[in-house]
């Protein structure tokens, strides 16, 4: 497989959200990391409760290295007999006695109590081991879980442990299983382990034959899954058209209420103008908290817009402080026409943003005297322009938010669907681009 390709599709898929990109992302995490994780043939022993599989572990290792017992479930966690890279396989280690030659043996817990810990192991290796008992090879368990290896095109041996008993007893009973399980049965496993070792030591020799199915049938699920996730995408991308013509809606509606405006007039303007930045930022907040109520249906959606509400860069306050530039000169250059003295004219300069802010608030009489008639003019021009500002110290947050609310900003469907072209393209992963995550 191509490592490149599967980088790039990796990162695709993570740039979406978590829940949807996961059942690609699952395969693909083992194409990218798996070449690095040691050299062994991984193979992992499943199936249900109390079918064998910890007994066909130690009979393999010729000593106690399992949990074994009447208890049902026995096994709880999964167990890693072989040198493989944590990272990549966690679970308790075996390290007594010394693994098989080329193989790594993953116990795993029953299938029917740990679903996701035995699913998520599948994921990561590269064949299986299927174990099913005369007592338990009928059961809707047993089927399921062939099912599920054969799913995902991991290759998989299938062993019928019979316990201490003679094999040589079951073959008749080995023909119904086959028959209920619609495979055919490999090995038929009592207490001398030597014909499953035999299928194995077959496996290591065919490891890299194995792998190669591996790969392919991972890269093909793989590219499978993002092309779905790809047509969910695009589902979701018509959608949050929807929602992102409501958020304008809603952000046009959004504005700071002059009442709160009015109390900053008394304030000097260093020290309102971070107030005044704060109550737009407000009013950005509540029409998301607006936007909020609107989606609340639609899980993926409330939490798209808490995800971008998170986000949001400040509020700009260039535009206010421009405002606040533009008002004062405007007002020095009708007070230079009448000729003040220059105290007067800082007087009335610095009084002219207080009066655009508060309507009701009465000019002063040596502000009227100095502007006169074009004062009710200018303080309303003012007043509208600065209603502007605040509504464009907004735009960047306005922008980031319907940015993170339109998931095509970040991928795009025809993205995702070359990039699983290019993933089911590729064959497995050799020569430098192996070495590459050696």
């Amino acid at each position: 497989m191509d490592l490149q390709a599967a980088r790039h599709l990796q990162a695709l898929l993570s740039a979406l959200d978590a829940n949807m990109a996961a059942p690609a992302l699952q395969p693909l995490e083992r194409l990218v990391a798996r070449p690095g994780s040691g050299d062994e043939l991984i193979l992992a022993i499943v199936g249900a409760s109390g079918v064998g599989k910890s007994e066909i572990v130690n009979a393999l290792a010729g000593a106690r290295v399992a949990t074994t017992g009447p208890l049902r479930p026995t096994t709880t966690e999964i167990a890693v007999w072989g040198n493989v890279d944590f990272d990549y396989m966690p679970g308790k280690r075996i390290s007594d006695p010394e693994p098989l030659h080329g193989l790594a043996i993953v116990d795993t817990p029953a299938a029917e109590h740990y679903s996701e810990a035995v699913a998520n192991v599948l994921d990561l290796v590269d064949a299986a081991i299927f174990v099913t008992s005369p007592e338990r090879y009928a059961d809707a368990i047993a089927a399921t879980l062939l099912s599920a290896i054969r799913d995902k095109g991991i290759p998989v041996f299938v062993v019928l442990s019979v316990g201490p008993r003679d094999p040589s007893g079951f073959e008749e009973l080995a023909d119904d299983a086959e028959s209920k399980l619609d495979t055919s049965i490999d090995v038929i496993v009592g207490g001398d382990a030597t014909p499953l070792k035999t299928l194995l030591d077959a496996a290591v020799l065919d490891s890299d034959g194995l792998r190669e199915r591996r790969e392919r049938a991972a890269a093909t699920l793989c590219a499978i899954r993002t092309r779905e996730v790809a047509g969910v995408l695009e589902e979701r991308v018509v959608a949050s058209q929807i929602v992102i013509g409501r958020a304008d809606e809603a952000f046009t509606r959004a504005r700071v209420d002059r009442r709160q405006l009015a109390v900053m007039a008394d304030e000097d303007w260093e020290v309102a103008v971070p107030a005044i930045a704060d109550m737009a930022s407000d009013a950005t907040d509540r029409a998301i908290g607006e936007l909020a109520d609107v989606v609340a249906t639609d899980e993926a959606f409330t939490r798209a817009v808490a995800d971008a509400s998170v986000s949001l860069p400040s509020i700009d306050r260039g535009p206010i402080d421009d405002w606040h530039r533009e008002t004062a000169d405007l007002a020095v250059a009708s007070i230079k026409r009448r000729r003040l003295h220059p105290r007067r004219s800082k007087s009335v300069r610095d009084e002219m943003w207080r009066l655009s802010i508060d309507f009701d608030r009465r000019p002063p009489r040596r502000v009227r005297k100095a502007l006169r008639d074009h004062l009710p003019e200018l303080r309303f021009d003012r007043g509208m322009a600065l209603t502007a500002a605040l509504g464009d110290a907004g735009l960047a947050r306005i922008a980031a938010f319907r940015t993170d609310l339109d998931p095509s900003n970040r991928v795009s469907p025809d993205e995702l669907r070359a990039a699983a072209d290019a993933i089911a393209a590729s064959g497995s992963l050799t020569g430098e681009a192996a070495d590459d995550v050696a």
